[in-house]
Protein backbone atom coordinates (compact mmCIF):
# COMPACT_ATOMS: atom_id res chain seq x y z
CA UNK A 1 0.00 0.00 0.00
CA UNK A 2 1.37 3.51 -0.88
CA UNK A 3 1.39 6.05 2.04
CA UNK A 4 1.03 9.38 1.35
CA UNK A 5 4.38 11.66 2.12
CA UNK A 6 4.32 15.30 2.51
CA UNK A 7 7.34 16.20 0.01
CA UNK A 8 6.99 19.99 0.36
CA UNK A 9 7.83 22.22 2.76
CA UNK A 10 5.62 23.78 5.00
CA UNK A 11 5.17 25.87 8.47
CA UNK A 12 2.98 24.77 11.59
CA UNK A 13 1.77 27.81 13.67
CA UNK A 14 -0.12 26.37 16.79
CA UNK A 15 -2.04 29.36 18.78
CA UNK A 16 -2.74 28.30 22.12
CA UNK A 17 0.56 26.02 22.06
CA UNK A 18 0.89 26.08 25.58
CA UNK A 19 -2.83 24.73 26.24
CA UNK A 20 -4.04 21.53 27.15
CA UNK A 21 -5.30 20.73 23.47
CA UNK A 22 -1.73 21.07 21.41
CA UNK A 23 -0.29 18.75 24.15
CA UNK A 24 -2.75 15.64 24.80
CA UNK A 25 -3.17 15.60 20.79
CA UNK A 26 -1.61 17.74 18.32
CA UNK A 27 2.15 16.74 19.57
CA UNK A 28 1.21 13.13 20.02
CA UNK A 29 -0.40 13.71 16.06
CA UNK A 30 3.00 15.02 14.67
CA UNK A 31 5.03 12.28 16.17
CA UNK A 32 3.12 10.05 14.78
CA UNK A 33 3.41 11.48 11.50
CA UNK A 34 7.13 11.76 12.17
CA UNK A 35 7.40 8.27 13.20
CA UNK A 36 5.98 6.79 9.48
CA UNK A 37 8.06 9.25 7.71
CA UNK A 38 5.08 10.76 6.49
CA UNK A 39 6.88 14.65 7.18
CA UNK A 40 9.27 16.19 4.84
CA UNK A 41 12.98 17.57 5.33
CA UNK A 42 12.00 21.32 5.82
CA UNK A 43 9.24 21.52 7.71
CA UNK A 44 9.03 24.31 10.67
CA UNK A 45 6.60 23.85 13.74
CA UNK A 46 5.73 27.25 15.54
CA UNK A 47 4.33 27.39 18.80
CA UNK A 48 2.38 30.75 19.72
CA UNK A 49 0.76 31.24 22.71
CA UNK A 50 0.75 34.48 25.63
CA UNK A 51 2.88 32.43 28.23
CA UNK A 52 6.52 33.83 28.00
CA UNK A 53 9.13 31.21 27.68
CA UNK A 54 12.21 30.44 26.39
CA UNK A 55 12.40 27.88 23.16
CA UNK A 56 14.72 25.59 25.08
CA UNK A 57 11.39 25.15 27.70
CA UNK A 58 9.07 24.86 25.03
CA UNK A 59 10.58 21.71 23.26
CA UNK A 60 11.16 19.94 26.36
CA UNK A 61 7.17 20.87 27.33
CA UNK A 62 6.71 19.72 23.74
CA UNK A 63 8.59 16.25 24.08
CA UNK A 64 7.36 15.37 27.49
CA UNK A 65 3.69 15.59 26.12
CA UNK A 66 5.14 13.17 24.07
CA UNK A 67 6.92 11.42 25.66
CA UNK A 68 3.57 10.80 28.00
CA UNK A 69 1.33 9.92 25.31
CA UNK A 70 3.74 7.04 24.10
CA UNK A 71 5.19 6.05 26.96
CA UNK A 72 7.11 3.09 26.04
CA UNK A 73 6.48 2.83 22.57
CA UNK A 74 8.96 5.83 21.82
CA UNK A 75 11.69 6.21 19.43
CA UNK A 76 13.68 8.67 20.92
CA UNK A 77 15.28 9.63 17.77
CA UNK A 78 12.60 9.97 16.21
CA UNK A 79 11.40 12.34 19.03
CA UNK A 80 14.84 14.12 19.01
CA UNK A 81 14.88 15.05 15.18
CA UNK A 82 11.26 15.74 15.44
CA UNK A 83 11.99 18.26 18.34
CA UNK A 84 14.77 19.86 16.56
CA UNK A 85 12.07 21.47 13.86
CA UNK A 86 9.69 22.83 17.06
CA UNK A 87 10.60 26.97 18.16
CA UNK A 88 8.38 29.12 19.79
CA UNK A 89 6.96 32.75 20.20
CA UNK A 90 4.82 34.47 22.92
CA UNK A 91 2.87 37.44 21.63
CA UNK A 92 -1.16 38.69 22.57
CA UNK A 93 -3.65 37.55 20.26
CA UNK A 94 -5.06 40.99 20.08
CA UNK A 95 -1.90 42.69 18.93
CA UNK A 96 -1.40 43.34 15.24
CA UNK A 97 2.87 43.54 16.34
CA UNK A 98 2.56 40.44 17.43
CA UNK A 99 1.79 38.88 14.47
CA UNK A 100 3.67 40.97 12.76
CA UNK A 101 6.94 39.68 14.84
CA UNK A 102 5.56 36.25 14.25
CA UNK A 103 5.91 36.41 10.75
CA UNK A 104 9.48 37.94 10.40
CA UNK A 105 10.55 35.03 12.80
CA UNK A 106 9.14 32.41 10.27
CA UNK A 107 10.63 34.18 7.74
CA UNK A 108 14.09 34.44 9.53
CA UNK A 109 14.26 30.44 10.53
CA UNK A 110 12.89 29.05 6.51
CA UNK A 111 15.21 31.39 4.70
CA UNK A 112 18.00 30.85 7.49
CA UNK A 113 17.91 27.22 6.97
CA UNK A 114 17.38 27.43 3.23
CA UNK A 115 20.31 29.34 3.28
CA UNK A 116 22.28 26.25 5.24
CA UNK A 117 21.13 23.99 3.07
CA UNK A 118 22.20 25.94 0.01
CA UNK A 119 25.80 25.87 1.01
CA UNK A 120 25.98 22.47 1.49
CA UNK A 121 24.73 21.59 -2.07
CA UNK A 122 27.71 19.57 -4.05
CA UNK A 123 27.14 22.06 -6.61
CA UNK A 124 27.59 26.15 -6.52
CA UNK A 125 24.61 26.04 -9.93
CA UNK A 126 22.41 23.87 -7.65
CA UNK A 127 22.89 26.35 -4.19
CA UNK A 128 22.44 29.39 -6.22
CA UNK A 129 19.04 28.00 -7.71
CA UNK A 130 18.14 26.88 -3.56
CA UNK A 131 19.01 31.06 -2.75
CA UNK A 132 16.99 32.31 -5.26
CA UNK A 133 13.83 30.00 -4.83
CA UNK A 134 11.10 32.50 -3.56
CA UNK A 135 10.45 31.15 0.04
CA UNK A 136 6.63 32.91 -0.08
CA UNK A 137 5.76 30.37 -3.17
CA UNK A 138 7.28 27.18 -2.18
CA UNK A 139 5.91 27.58 1.43
CA UNK A 140 2.65 26.05 2.38
CA UNK A 141 1.87 27.43 6.23
CA UNK A 142 -0.58 26.06 8.74
CA UNK A 143 -2.69 28.13 11.35
CA UNK A 144 -4.11 25.56 13.76
CA UNK A 145 -6.33 27.18 16.07
CA UNK A 146 -5.91 25.52 19.47
CA UNK A 147 -7.60 28.14 21.62
CA UNK A 148 -11.20 28.92 22.90
CA UNK A 149 -13.44 30.34 20.33
CA UNK A 150 -13.29 34.00 21.92
CA UNK A 151 -9.97 34.58 20.42
CA UNK A 152 -10.73 33.16 16.73
CA UNK A 153 -11.67 36.44 15.08
CA UNK A 154 -8.29 38.45 17.00
CA UNK A 155 -6.21 35.43 15.10
CA UNK A 156 -8.23 35.61 11.89
CA UNK A 157 -7.68 39.32 11.59
CA UNK A 158 -4.32 39.53 12.70
CA UNK A 159 -3.28 36.70 10.49
CA UNK A 160 -5.02 38.52 7.50
CA UNK A 161 -3.50 41.75 7.93
CA UNK A 162 -0.15 40.18 8.04
CA UNK A 163 -0.35 38.23 5.07
CA UNK A 164 2.39 38.67 2.68
CA UNK A 165 0.61 38.88 -0.56
CA UNK A 166 -3.14 38.05 -1.30
CA UNK A 167 -2.39 34.65 -2.75
CA UNK A 168 -0.29 33.37 0.35
CA UNK A 169 -1.01 29.28 0.95
CA UNK A 170 -2.34 30.18 4.21
CA UNK A 171 -4.87 27.50 5.97
CA UNK A 172 -6.29 28.07 8.87
CA UNK A 173 -7.81 24.95 10.99
CA UNK A 174 -10.18 26.16 13.59
CA UNK A 175 -11.72 23.32 16.00
CA UNK A 176 -15.14 23.42 17.36
CA UNK A 177 -16.59 24.56 18.59
CA UNK A 178 -17.49 26.98 16.35
CA UNK A 179 -19.27 29.33 18.17
CA UNK A 180 -21.95 29.37 20.59
CA UNK A 181 -25.33 29.36 18.81
CA UNK A 182 -26.11 30.10 15.18
CA UNK A 183 -25.86 33.88 15.33
CA UNK A 184 -22.33 33.81 16.46
CA UNK A 185 -21.23 30.81 13.91
CA UNK A 186 -22.98 33.03 11.18
CA UNK A 187 -20.47 35.41 12.67
CA UNK A 188 -17.64 33.78 12.81
CA UNK A 189 -18.26 32.71 8.71
CA UNK A 190 -18.61 36.12 7.67
CA UNK A 191 -16.23 37.25 9.76
CA UNK A 192 -13.54 34.79 8.60
CA UNK A 193 -15.29 35.56 4.83
CA UNK A 194 -13.53 39.14 4.99
CA UNK A 195 -9.94 37.95 4.78
CA UNK A 196 -9.73 34.27 3.84
CA UNK A 197 -11.60 31.94 1.01
CA UNK A 198 -13.50 29.30 1.77
CA UNK A 199 -10.90 26.67 0.21
CA UNK A 200 -8.09 27.55 2.78
CA UNK A 201 -10.74 27.59 5.77
CA UNK A 202 -10.74 23.67 7.43
CA UNK A 203 -13.38 23.29 10.48
CA UNK A 204 -12.12 20.07 12.40
CA UNK A 205 -13.96 18.00 14.37
CA UNK A 206 -11.81 15.42 15.49
CA UNK A 207 -14.76 12.19 14.91
CA UNK A 208 -14.77 13.14 11.37
CA UNK A 209 -10.74 11.60 12.03
CA UNK A 210 -11.82 8.48 13.09
CA UNK A 211 -11.12 5.77 11.66
CA UNK A 212 -14.94 4.15 12.22
CA UNK A 213 -16.70 7.21 11.30
CA UNK A 214 -14.99 7.16 7.80
CA UNK A 215 -15.96 4.00 7.30
CA UNK A 216 -19.74 4.78 8.06
CA UNK A 217 -19.64 6.63 4.25
CA UNK A 218 -17.01 4.44 2.45
CA UNK A 219 -19.33 1.16 3.47
CA UNK A 220 -22.53 2.98 1.84
CA UNK A 221 -20.72 3.93 -0.95
CA UNK A 222 -19.39 0.85 -1.37
CA UNK A 223 -21.58 -1.55 -0.36
CA UNK A 224 -25.22 -1.94 -2.34
CA UNK A 225 -26.51 -4.17 -0.03
CA UNK A 226 -26.04 -2.11 3.20
CA UNK A 227 -26.89 1.40 0.88
CA UNK A 228 -30.48 -0.32 0.88
CA UNK A 229 -30.56 -1.61 4.12
CA UNK A 230 -30.30 1.86 5.56
CA UNK A 231 -32.63 3.53 3.05
CA UNK A 232 -35.46 5.61 5.17
CA UNK A 233 -38.35 2.99 4.04
CA UNK A 234 -36.48 -0.11 5.82
CA UNK A 235 -35.41 1.27 8.85
CA UNK A 236 -37.82 1.60 11.83
CA UNK A 237 -35.49 3.72 14.30
CA UNK A 238 -32.29 4.77 14.78
CA UNK A 239 -30.41 4.85 18.02
CA UNK A 240 -27.22 6.99 18.42
CA UNK A 241 -25.12 6.17 22.00
CA UNK A 242 -22.01 7.57 23.10
CA UNK A 243 -21.17 6.83 26.42
CA UNK A 244 -18.38 8.21 28.58
CA UNK A 245 -16.92 6.58 32.05
CA UNK A 246 -14.43 9.43 32.91
CA UNK A 247 -16.74 13.23 34.28
CA UNK A 248 -15.47 16.57 33.42
CA UNK A 249 -11.99 15.90 34.50
CA UNK A 250 -9.80 18.67 33.82
CA UNK A 251 -12.47 20.62 31.42
CA UNK A 252 -14.48 21.50 34.47
CA UNK A 253 -14.73 25.25 33.73
CA UNK A 254 -15.49 24.84 30.02
CA UNK A 255 -17.93 22.19 30.24
CA UNK A 256 -20.03 23.51 33.33
CA UNK A 257 -20.78 26.95 30.65
CA UNK A 258 -21.74 24.43 27.68
CA UNK A 259 -23.11 21.36 28.71
CA UNK A 260 -23.33 18.20 26.92
CA UNK A 261 -25.91 19.43 24.75
CA UNK A 262 -23.70 21.74 23.21
CA UNK A 263 -19.91 19.68 23.80
CA UNK A 264 -21.32 16.25 22.43
CA UNK A 265 -24.63 16.72 20.55
CA UNK A 266 -24.26 19.41 18.39
CA UNK A 267 -21.23 18.59 16.22
CA UNK A 268 -19.89 14.95 17.23
CA UNK A 269 -23.60 13.31 16.85
CA UNK A 270 -24.67 15.08 14.55
CA UNK A 271 -22.40 14.58 12.16
CA UNK A 272 -22.49 10.71 12.72
CA UNK A 273 -26.69 10.98 12.36
CA UNK A 274 -25.82 12.87 8.96
CA UNK A 275 -23.42 10.19 7.39
CA UNK A 276 -25.89 7.32 8.79
CA UNK A 277 -28.86 9.14 6.93
CA UNK A 278 -27.55 11.11 4.16
CA UNK A 279 -27.94 10.58 0.34
CA UNK A 280 -25.06 8.54 -0.63
CA UNK A 281 -23.32 11.29 -3.44
CA UNK A 282 -22.55 9.70 -6.88
CA UNK A 283 -18.87 11.45 -6.53
CA UNK A 284 -16.92 11.07 -3.39
CA UNK A 285 -15.61 14.89 -3.27
CA UNK A 286 -16.38 17.33 -0.54
CA UNK A 287 -18.83 20.19 -2.15
CA UNK A 288 -21.17 16.73 -2.77
CA UNK A 289 -20.47 15.42 0.53
CA UNK A 290 -20.96 18.84 2.82
CA UNK A 291 -24.59 19.17 0.48
CA UNK A 292 -25.88 16.34 1.50
CA UNK A 293 -25.70 16.22 4.83
CA UNK A 294 -26.36 19.55 5.05
CA UNK A 295 -29.60 18.87 3.32
CA UNK A 296 -30.51 16.19 6.40
CA UNK A 297 -29.42 18.62 8.92
CA UNK A 298 -31.31 21.41 8.30
CA UNK A 299 -34.13 18.89 8.06
CA UNK A 300 -34.08 17.55 11.60
CA UNK A 301 -36.89 18.24 14.05
CA UNK A 302 -37.40 18.33 17.33
CA UNK A 303 -41.04 18.06 18.51
CA UNK A 304 -40.86 20.25 21.66
CA UNK A 305 -42.75 18.16 24.18
CA UNK A 306 -40.93 17.24 27.95
CA UNK A 307 -41.73 13.76 26.51
CA UNK A 308 -38.80 14.16 23.76
CA UNK A 309 -35.90 14.96 26.07
CA UNK A 310 -34.20 13.76 28.99
CA UNK A 311 -31.62 15.68 31.30
CA UNK A 312 -29.33 14.10 33.84
CA UNK A 313 -26.26 15.23 35.90
CA UNK A 314 -23.99 12.53 37.58
CA UNK A 315 -24.09 12.14 41.56
CA UNK A 316 -20.96 13.96 42.06
CA UNK A 317 -21.15 16.54 39.50
CA UNK A 318 -21.30 19.68 41.58
CA UNK A 319 -18.23 18.41 43.84
CA UNK A 320 -15.99 18.50 41.30
CA UNK A 321 -13.12 21.06 41.45
CA UNK A 322 -14.76 24.78 39.82
CA UNK A 323 -18.18 23.47 39.67
CA UNK A 324 -21.02 25.73 41.35
CA UNK A 325 -23.07 23.80 44.00
CA UNK A 326 -26.16 25.10 42.65
CA UNK A 327 -25.05 24.01 38.79
CA UNK A 328 -28.18 22.89 36.68
CA UNK A 329 -25.76 22.09 33.60
CA UNK A 330 -26.69 18.46 32.39
CA UNK A 331 -23.93 15.90 32.03
CA UNK A 332 -26.42 13.54 30.56
CA UNK A 333 -28.65 14.46 27.30
CA UNK A 334 -31.32 11.93 25.40
CA UNK A 335 -33.15 13.16 22.74
CA UNK A 336 -36.21 11.76 20.20
CA UNK A 337 -35.78 13.83 16.92
CA UNK A 338 -36.98 13.70 13.34
CA UNK A 339 -35.94 14.29 9.50
CA UNK A 340 -38.74 16.67 7.64
CA UNK A 341 -37.94 14.11 4.81
CA UNK A 342 -40.70 12.12 2.76
CA UNK A 343 -37.99 8.97 2.67
CA UNK A 344 -37.22 9.36 6.48
CA UNK A 345 -40.93 10.30 7.35
CA UNK A 346 -42.21 9.48 11.14
CA UNK A 347 -38.73 7.22 11.29
CA UNK A 348 -37.69 8.56 15.06
CA UNK A 349 -33.97 8.79 15.88
CA UNK A 350 -32.58 8.98 19.80
CA UNK A 351 -29.45 10.01 20.84
CA UNK A 352 -28.07 9.74 24.16
CA UNK A 353 -24.94 10.62 25.67
CA UNK A 354 -23.21 10.95 29.20
CA UNK A 355 -20.61 11.06 31.87
CA UNK A 356 -19.58 9.11 34.62
CA UNK A 357 -21.88 6.18 32.91
CA UNK A 358 -21.12 2.40 33.30
CA UNK A 359 -19.09 1.93 30.34
CA UNK A 360 -17.46 3.86 27.66
CA UNK A 361 -18.91 2.76 24.36
CA UNK A 362 -20.22 4.61 21.15
CA UNK A 363 -21.98 3.29 18.94
CA UNK A 364 -25.13 3.28 16.72
CA UNK A 365 -27.93 1.16 16.07
CA UNK A 366 -29.99 0.92 12.47
CA UNK A 367 -33.08 -1.06 13.34
CA UNK A 368 -35.03 -2.62 10.30
CA UNK A 369 -38.65 -2.32 9.97
CA UNK A 370 -39.88 -5.71 10.24
CA UNK A 371 -42.79 -7.38 8.43
CA UNK A 372 -46.82 -6.82 8.97
CA UNK A 373 -47.15 -10.73 9.63
CA UNK A 374 -43.90 -10.75 12.17
CA UNK A 375 -44.73 -11.12 16.18
CA UNK A 376 -44.50 -8.22 17.87
CA UNK A 377 -41.98 -9.97 20.62
CA UNK A 378 -39.78 -11.36 17.90
CA UNK A 379 -36.25 -8.95 17.89
CA UNK A 380 -35.76 -6.79 14.45
CA UNK A 381 -32.93 -7.49 12.04
CA UNK A 382 -29.87 -4.64 13.06
CA UNK A 383 -26.78 -2.85 11.75
CA UNK A 384 -24.82 -2.08 14.48
CA UNK A 385 -21.82 0.10 13.93
CA UNK A 386 -19.51 -0.05 16.83
CA UNK A 387 -16.84 3.40 16.88
CA UNK A 388 -15.46 2.77 20.62
CA UNK A 389 -13.10 0.94 22.38
CA UNK A 390 -14.28 -1.38 19.46
CA UNK A 391 -14.75 -0.24 15.54
CA UNK A 392 -16.69 -2.81 14.19
CA UNK A 393 -19.90 -3.40 12.31
CA UNK A 394 -22.13 -6.08 13.28
CA UNK A 395 -25.10 -7.34 11.36
CA UNK A 396 -27.66 -9.13 13.51
CA UNK A 397 -30.44 -11.06 11.59
CA UNK A 398 -33.24 -13.20 13.22
CA UNK A 399 -33.46 -16.98 12.16
CA UNK A 400 -36.40 -19.92 13.71
CA UNK A 401 -34.43 -22.88 14.07
CA UNK A 402 -36.33 -26.12 13.15
CA UNK A 403 -40.35 -26.54 13.73
CA UNK A 404 -39.75 -24.65 17.88
CA UNK A 405 -41.08 -21.19 18.30
CA UNK A 406 -37.41 -20.55 19.48
CA UNK A 407 -35.41 -17.59 17.82
CA UNK A 408 -31.66 -17.03 17.52
CA UNK A 409 -30.29 -14.69 16.05
CA UNK A 410 -27.41 -14.85 13.45
CA UNK A 411 -24.16 -12.72 14.30
CA UNK A 412 -21.70 -11.61 11.50
CA UNK A 413 -19.36 -9.19 12.61
CA UNK A 414 -16.34 -7.81 10.99
CA UNK A 415 -13.73 -5.19 12.10
CA UNK A 416 -13.78 -1.72 10.94
CA UNK A 417 -10.42 -0.94 12.77
CA UNK A 418 -7.41 0.18 10.80
CA UNK A 419 -5.04 -2.09 10.28
CA UNK A 420 -1.60 -1.89 8.70
CA UNK A 421 1.19 0.85 8.45
CA UNK A 422 -1.46 3.56 7.60
CA UNK A 423 -3.02 3.28 10.15
CA UNK A 424 -3.01 7.34 11.98
CA UNK A 425 -4.35 8.57 15.59
CA UNK A 426 -7.31 11.06 14.44
CA UNK A 427 -5.55 14.81 13.87
CA UNK A 428 -2.62 13.01 12.43
CA UNK A 429 -5.04 11.77 9.90
CA UNK A 430 -6.64 15.39 9.53
CA UNK A 431 -3.30 16.97 9.65
CA UNK A 432 -2.23 15.23 6.41
CA UNK A 433 -5.81 15.70 4.73
CA UNK A 434 -5.14 19.93 5.27
CA UNK A 435 -1.31 19.38 3.75
CA UNK A 436 -3.09 17.47 0.82
CA UNK A 437 -6.11 20.02 0.42
CA UNK A 438 -8.18 16.84 0.81
CA UNK A 439 -11.62 18.60 2.77
CA UNK A 440 -13.68 15.76 2.31
CA UNK A 441 -13.23 14.98 6.33
CA UNK A 442 -14.49 18.20 7.44
CA UNK A 443 -17.44 20.72 8.28
CA UNK A 444 -19.18 23.38 6.08
CA UNK A 445 -20.03 26.89 8.13
CA UNK A 446 -23.67 25.60 6.73
CA UNK A 447 -23.69 22.35 8.24
CA UNK A 448 -22.34 23.80 11.33
CA UNK A 449 -24.77 26.72 11.32
CA UNK A 450 -28.34 24.29 10.77
CA UNK A 451 -26.64 22.27 13.47
CA UNK A 452 -26.79 25.19 15.79
CA UNK A 453 -30.78 25.85 14.64
CA UNK A 454 -31.57 23.01 15.46
CA UNK A 455 -29.83 22.94 19.06
CA UNK A 456 -31.15 26.68 19.74
CA UNK A 457 -34.50 25.50 19.55
CA UNK A 458 -33.93 22.39 21.93
CA UNK A 459 -31.89 24.62 24.29
CA UNK A 460 -34.75 27.25 24.24
CA UNK A 461 -37.82 25.08 25.05
CA UNK A 462 -35.88 23.65 27.99
CA UNK A 463 -35.27 27.14 29.50
CA UNK A 464 -38.68 27.73 28.77
CA UNK A 465 -40.25 24.46 30.23
CA UNK A 466 -38.41 24.73 33.01
CA UNK A 467 -36.57 21.59 32.52
CA UNK A 468 -33.90 20.37 35.22
CA UNK A 469 -31.46 17.78 34.95
CA UNK A 470 -32.36 14.12 36.81
CA UNK A 471 -29.37 13.15 39.05
CA UNK A 472 -28.62 9.52 38.77
CA UNK A 473 -25.40 7.63 40.47
CA UNK A 474 -21.80 7.78 39.56
CA UNK A 475 -21.14 4.87 36.79
CA UNK A 476 -24.68 3.87 36.11
CA UNK A 477 -26.38 3.21 32.70
CA UNK A 478 -28.04 6.62 33.69
CA UNK A 479 -31.41 8.40 34.49
CA UNK A 480 -33.98 5.98 33.92
CA UNK A 481 -36.45 8.75 32.52
CA UNK A 482 -33.93 7.69 28.89
CA UNK A 483 -36.56 4.33 28.69
CA UNK A 484 -39.38 6.59 28.36
CA UNK A 485 -38.13 8.20 25.06
CA UNK A 486 -38.34 5.05 23.04
CA UNK A 487 -41.44 3.82 24.69
CA UNK A 488 -43.09 6.59 23.06
CA UNK A 489 -42.85 4.14 19.89
CA UNK A 490 -42.70 0.89 21.35
CA UNK A 491 -39.07 0.65 20.75
CA UNK A 492 -36.17 0.21 23.33
CA UNK A 493 -32.72 1.34 23.31
CA UNK A 494 -30.53 -1.45 22.57
CA UNK A 495 -27.53 -1.89 24.73
CA UNK A 496 -24.14 -3.81 23.46
CA UNK A 497 -23.25 -5.96 26.17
Amino acid sequence: MHLYHVDKPFALLIFGASGDLAKLKLFPALYSLAEQKRLPKEYYIIGYARTKIEKEIFQKEFADSIKHHFRKNLNEKILQELSSHVSYVSGQYNKLEDFKKLRSYLSKITQSERTARARTSETGGSATAKRSEPINKLLTTLAYFSVPPQVFQDIIENLGETKRHENEDLRLILEKPFGEDANSARELFHFVARYFKEENVYLLDHYLGKTAVQSLLHLRHSNRLINMMMKGPEVSNIQITAFEKIGVTSRAGYFDQVGTIKDMVQSHLMQILALITMSIPITENAESLHREKYSILSALKFIESKNNIVLGQYAGYTEEKDIPENSKTETFAAMRLFIDRESWYKTPIYIRTGKKLHEKHTYIVVELKKFAFQPKNEEPNRLIFELQPDEKINIRLVNKQGRTSHYREITTSDTLACSGDDCLPEHSMLLLDVIRKRRLNFLSFEEIIATWQIIDNILAFIQRAKLKPEKYKDSSPGPKAQDNLTAIDDFKWFDIH
